[in-house]
């Protein structure tokens, strides 16, 4: 008689937990409410993902990855790129580096992060129209949503 008391005991803590675990669980409203929604803007923590003013091989570096040895060169095709304008059709719209897009926050679906020189560019592929830039030279998130100066 007394095992079949210690067996109802561990049966209701048992059946007590799964209680617990199914009333935990979200409603599928819940679960829609947390599935992530890509953005259609770079984010501050796009600008922070990026290393600046570091050496890589004896040269001094002003932006890049510096963890994945990747320095980022100034291109004259950033130079007066800003959001809204059209990509000439004979620009090829190359994807930014893997490490880079992993790295990113999550863009939404259709958009297209690339890069040119020390720019990254969000582009919507249908249309060509910069979508954002965020020009990763800059001090800070505000100005790096400026157009890129000449090189020189």
């Amino acid at each position: 008689m007394q095992t079949l008391k210690f067996e109802m005991a561990v049966a209701g803590i048992a059946l007590f937990a799964l209680g617990a675990f199914v009333a935990t669980q979200p409603t599928d409203a819940d679960a829609a409410a947390v599935t992530p929604v890509g953005v259609r803007s770079f984010t501050q923590a796009d600008f922070d993902r990026f290393d600046r003013g570091f050496m890589l091989d004896e040269r001094p570096c002003a932006v890049g990855l510096e963890q994945h040895k990747l320095c980022f060169e100034p291109s004259p095709l950033e130079v007066g790129m800003q959001p809204g304008m059209t990509l000439a059709a004979d620009v090829p719209m190359l994807a930014a580096e893997f490490r880079i897009i992993v790295d990113s926050d999550l863009k939404e679906t259709g958009l297209r992060t690339m890069r040119f020189g020390q720019t990254l560019v969000l582009l919507d592929p249908d249309t060509r129209k910069i979508v954002d830039m965020l020009r990763l030279t800059a001090p800070d998130p505000v100005a790096a949503r400026a157009p890129a100066p000449a090189i020189g």
